[in-house]
């Protein structure tokens, strides 16, 4: 009974020391072996999950995530300081509020460790105080407002020199608020209106300028156009009237033509073609009635509507001047008639 007790109590034991000797750190964290006994740090460097290390052991955790530090007014923990007093270059009253973020160097924790135990924070406050006060102090007044961003990145150069030197690298840095004296701010302010509106006017006279070019552009491009169209109206008129003129010759050329037929079926001499295409000409009038080869007959035109009298040829004048050129061509006399006078004389015969 005696020995399984103590088996018992030492499997207890055992079991008691292997529980003691487990640790654990955090995904977001790095952790140190700290002996209790010796008061001593370990230099391996543990980042999250659970390990052995002794039951005489225990972790001494820092942050493996981006910390924050800020200097404003505003409360504690959104602001771990508060807001910077300094001078400008000018000797003006100046009030910086400004955040950075930093991580650590996990490889240097046991030096950061050595050097502020886990009291870093604080260094890194100090720190950064220092610096930023020393870079505002390089600066004039109006190069906040002119270049903002330059002073920014001084600033960010000397803290993240110091950071590195004492273990950690910086991260990033903001410049929340730069609170000059009211009546210097007001008289920049001014300043800057008066150059806005300096610079206003100058874009407006960019633009009227534009606007001018634009218009000069616009002109030349009507002027071509204009050209254009002249050019194509010209080609046009000179197609068109070529095109009548063509249709009057094929128009000539096809009267030509029908008076020869005609004259060749009427057997006509040229006096008396000469005659036809004259009684031709007053027969194509809608409204014209005249009484051909009578002495002293004259045309009458209307001034609207169908002709009065048919037109119409004297039998006896026609019939002598058939006997003359049937005589000529010595051919027997034709049967004469009233012949009516139109534009489709030529067509009947």
């Amino acid at each position: 009974m005696i020995i399984p007790s103590i088996v018992a109590g030492i499997v207890l034991v055992i079991v008691l020391l292997g529980a003691f000797s487990l640790d654990y750190v955090e995904q977001n964290e790095y952790g140190l072996v700290y002996n209790w006994i010796t008061k001593t740090i370990g230099k391996r460097v543990y980042h999250g999950g659970t390990h052995s290390i002794g039951f005489w052991n225990k972790f001494v955790v820092f942050p493996a995530t981006v910390q924050s530090i800020e200097f404003s007014n505003r409360r504690w923990p959104l602001a771990k300081s508060p807001t910077l007093h300094t001078r400008t270059k000018e000797g003006l009253g100046l009030q910086l509020s400004i955040s950075f973020q930093y991580t650590l160097d996990p490889e240097r924790l046991p030096e950061l460790y050595a050097l502020t135990n886990i009291a870093y924070e604080g260094l890194f406050v100090r720190i950064a105080r220092d610096q930023l006060l020393e870079a505002a102090a390089e600066y004039e007044g109006p190069q906040y407002w002119l270049q903002r961003q330059d002073v920014g990145d001084q600033m960010r150069t000397l803290v993240d020199g110091k950071l590195q030197k004492s273990c950690a690298k910086l991260w990033g840095l903001q410049l929340l608020v730069i609170d000059l004296p009211d009546r210097y701010e007001q008289a920049i302010t001014l300043t800057q209106v008066q150059q806005q509106i300096i610079k206003t006017r100058r874009n407006e006279q960019k633009a009227a300028s534009i606007r001018a070019d634009t218009e000069v552009l616009k002109a030349d491009f009507d002027r071509q156009i204009r050209v254009v169209r002249a050019s194509a109206e010209a080609n046009y008129t000179v197609a068109t009237k070529l095109a009548m003129a063509e249709a009057t010759g094929r128009k000539i050329s096809a009267e030509a033509d029908a008076l020869k037929y005609v004259r060749t079926k009427l057997h006509l001499s040229p006096e008396g073609a000469v005659q036809f295409q004259q009684l031709n000409a007053f027969g194509n009038l809608p409204n014209a009635t005249f009484l051909a080869n009578l002495p002293e007959a004259r045309a009458m035109v209307g001034m609207g509507g169908a002709a009065i009298a048919p037109a119409f040829l004297q039998q006896g004048s026609t019939r002598q001047h058939w006997q003359g050129q049937q005589q000529q061509h010595k051919e027997p006399p034709r049967k004469t008639s009233v012949l009516p006078v139109s534009a489709r004389l030529a067509a009947k015969f």
